[in-house]
Order: structure tokens, then C-alpha cells, then sequence
């Protein structure tokens, strides 16, 4: 736009003389000031190319807004066109320094299971994200070891191409395969015997817990309903030695009021700085019978009963129950007590609906050696009850029943 002022300095004389006339033109644009301010980018951020832009004056900005192209690491050059009070085009220019500072993302699961001797791809389901849009290599960190059983802590690590590392901690946990053992048949049997069974010690009903029982009182008055050959207790599913469930009973895993739980749980462990998991969670009748008969071939039969439920007398079986490990080593063993995790848990269970169900020196009522890692759910006014304070009341002691084979 143009300004001009006239002046005009006119000397009027005395009517009838000339007059005389003089003009001058003065130009009073200001210069354009442009103030421009470097740029710093992750790379493949969007970023306007007038982002650098921080005041203008006597002037207006004729470069359309776009994005600069921030693909590619290191400084590039953005012009801005300005067109001054003359209406003259001028440029300037400033710098955008594309950088990359962010750390891969890595999505993952926090536990891995396998069996013994079986061969796993632990970054099949690994997924990585990464501002820089490139291929990432995923690698396992630790030592593990395929064929021998245990828990093992290891961690994922990608790295991109400008030095940024992430890393994700995830166990993997080697459980022992279970083989049947199979009877060598003669060539009688075989025209009866077409597959091996597994069989439990004498005494098992196939159905669960003998229909006999429906209607007895318990020695402190609860009423013994037994549906289906499954036990209960003032509504709670009853699974010891005494009371036993059907060879068929199958609830499809741990049930979800039970996940709900124990997740809520290990949540809660894990804002105190705890990293807790379930290390054995629902068994068929076949895995319980199958893990009892190995424990009693190696070890003797009282061994096996006094850490290890017979088929159809597990509560594993029930979907109710949970063997949860972590923060500590040698999980189910005798010395997991003494453990961060395990102390936590006897602590803070009941808040969540679990029970501590074979708490230490109770032996001789639930039938079981003390297990610091194995947790029920009996939901949580019960859980409070059986707490008590810390001093753990057992099943068997609330409901006054015993817990012994019948043989």
C-alpha cells in the first residue's frame, strides 16, 4: 500500500499577481522486521514451515502454511516470503533440526509358558513401534533354558538406528511335561485294552464325593450339600482330602471371578514394587493323577500326599485356585516363604477374596505341608474371616470337616 503525503506550499501575492507553487514527495515506509527462531523436531512429527516464525512487522507473510518434511535426521533450511509496505517480495530464512530422542515402544506379554523339550519363538507375538517408522530387530536378553524346567527372567531389547533403547522384562516359565505312563498289555489284554488309562489310588469315586454325604451336619452345624458329586459348604465349593470332585468336572480354567481376583492382586502388588504371576492355575483330573503317580514312583506315597493332591482331590481342578509366584526365588519350595512376594501376599490376600489354604502348621487339619504360594478364592467377607489378623483359620477349621483319604 502506498502512502504519500503533499505538501504543497503555496505564496498567495497580492490579487491579480502570479502564484507560485511548490511541491515535495516524502516516502515514509518503514523496513519489514522479520523475527525468526530456529526448530527442533522428532523425526516424522508434523511441523508447520511458519513455526519458526515469531514476530513480523511492517509486513505480511505471503509463504503458504505446510508441513516441513521431518522424515529424514538433520538440519534443513525453511524460507519465508514476506512482501514489505512497497510491496516488494523479500525472503528470509531460519533452520529446522530434525532429531531422534524416542525410545521404541514394545507390546508384549508379561509371561510366556512352554513345556519342557518344546521349542518357542519368544518374539513371535513381540510387536515394536518407533517414530523413525523403521524395521526393528527384537532380541531376548538372559539365560533360559528350553529343556529344563523352571522360571526364568528375561527381557526384551530393541535398539534404533540413532542409539534409542527399549527394553521390556517378561518371565518364561518351563513347566514339567507330563508323559502317561503307559502298561505294557499281553496279548490277551489287548483284545480288550485298546488305549492306557490313568488310574489314582483305591478309594477315588469317579463321580466325586458319594451322594451319602448330602444332608450331614458338620462338627459345627453346617449343612453338607453335595450336588453332582460336588461338595458345599454354606455355599462354598469344598476340595480336600475327605471331599472329592467328579473324574469329568471341568470348569474350562480358573474361573473368571477367580482371574479377577488374583489380577486385582497382582495390580495392587505391583504399585509396592512387586512383580507377581500365577505359576500353575486350573489341572484336569488327568494332569492332578498324572503329577501325583510321578511324585509317588520317585518319592514314595507319603511324600506324594503330604505336598500333592490325587487326581480328582485337587483344588487346582476346581478353578478356584492358584499357584502364584514371583519377588523370590525357588517358588513352590519349602524356602519361598521367606520371599518378598510370599510375605506380601499372606499379608494382602484376603482384600482381594483369597485365602492362604495351607498356611503353616496346619499339617495335621488341611493334610498338606505348608505352601506359601498357593491361594484359593472363597471371596472376600470369607477372606477377612479366615485372615484373622494374620492368623490364618483354614477351611477345615471354619467349616469344622476333616481333610483325610479314606483309605
Amino acid at each position: 500500500m502506498k502512502r504519500m503525503l503533499l505538501v504543497i506550499s503555496c505564496i498567495f501575492l497580492i490579487a491579480g499577481c502570479d502564484k507560485k507553487i511548490d511541491v515535495e514527495i516524502v516516502d515514509n515506509f518503514e523496513d519489514v522486521k522479520v523475527e525468526l527462531r530456529d526448530q527442533e523436531v522428532e523425526i516424522n512429527n508434523d511441523l508447520l514451515n511458519t513455526a519458526g516464525i515469531v514476530n513480523v512487522e511492517h509486513g505480511e507473510v505471503l509463504t503458504e502454511e505446510v508441513n516441513v518434511d521431518t522424515s529424514k535426521l538433520g538440519e534443513q533450511e525453511v524460507t519465508i516470503v514476506v512482501k514489505n509496505e512497497r510491496d516488494e517480495e523479500k525472503e528470509f530464512s531460519y533452520k529446522v533440526n530434525v532429531i531422534d530422542t524416542t525410545k521404541p515402544v514394545i507390546s508384549a506379554k508379561d509371561k510366556i509358558t512352554t513345556t519342557e523339550g518344546t521349542k518357542v519363538n519368544l518374539t513371535k507375538n513381540v510387536t515394536v513401534k518407533d517414530n523413525s517408522k523403521e524395521k526393528l530387530e527384537v532380541k531376548v536378553e538372559g539365560k533360559y533354558d528350553l529343556n529344563k524346567v523352571g522360571t526364568y527372567k528375561l527381557q526384551y531389547v530393541v535398539k534404533d538406528s540413532s542409539g534409542n533403547e527399549a527394553t521390556k522384562d517378561f518371565t518364561l516359565v518351563v513347566k514339567e511335561k507330563v508323559v502317561e505312563e503307559k502298561k505294557e498289555v499281553t496279548t490277551s489284554e489287548k483284545k480288550t485294552t485298546t488305549t492306557p488309562k490313568t488310574t489314582t489310588t483305591s478309594g477315588y469315586n469317579p463321580n466325586g464325593t458319594p451322594s451319602s454325604f448330602n444332608g450331614t451336619k458338620t462338627s459345627k452345624g453346617y449343612i453338607i450339600v453335595v450336588k453332582n458329586g460336588i461338595t458345599y459348604i454354606d455355599g462354598i465349593m469344598i476340595a480336600n482330602k475327605t471331599y472329592s470332585l467328579p473324574k469329568s468336572y471341568n470348569p474350562g480354567g480358573l474361573t473368571s471371578v477367580t482371574k479377577s481376583a488374583i489380577n486385582e492382586m497382582l495390580a495392587a502388588a505391583k504399585k509396592d514394587g512387586l512383580s507377581l504371576y500365577i505359576a500353575s492355575g486350573y489341572r484336569s483330573f488327568a494332569t492332578q493323577n498324572n503329577l501325583w503317580q510321578k511324585r509317588a514312583k520317585n518319592y514314595g506315597k507319603a511324600f506324594a500326599d503330604s505336598g500333592t493332591a490325587r487326581g480328582g482331590y485337587s483344588e487346582h481342578q476346581t478353578g478356584l485356585a492358584a499357584d502364584i509366584c514371583g519377588e523370590g526365588k525357588g517358588c513352590i519350595s519349602s524356602d519361598y516363604h521367606n520371599s518378598k512376594g510370599a510375605k506380601w501376599m499372606a499379608a494382602n490376600a484376603y482384600k482381594y477374596g483369597l485365602i492362604l489354604r495351607y498356611p503353616k502348621g496346619k499339617d495335621g487339619i488341611t493334610g498338606y505341608k505348608y505352601e506359601s504360594w498357593h491361594f484359593r478364592y472363597v471371596g472376600k467377607d470369607l477372606a477377612k474371616k479366615l485372615y484373622n489378623g494374620g492368623n490364618w483359620i483354614t477351611l477345615e477349621e471354619h467349616f469344622g470337616i476333616t481333610s483325610k483319604y479314606a483309605e
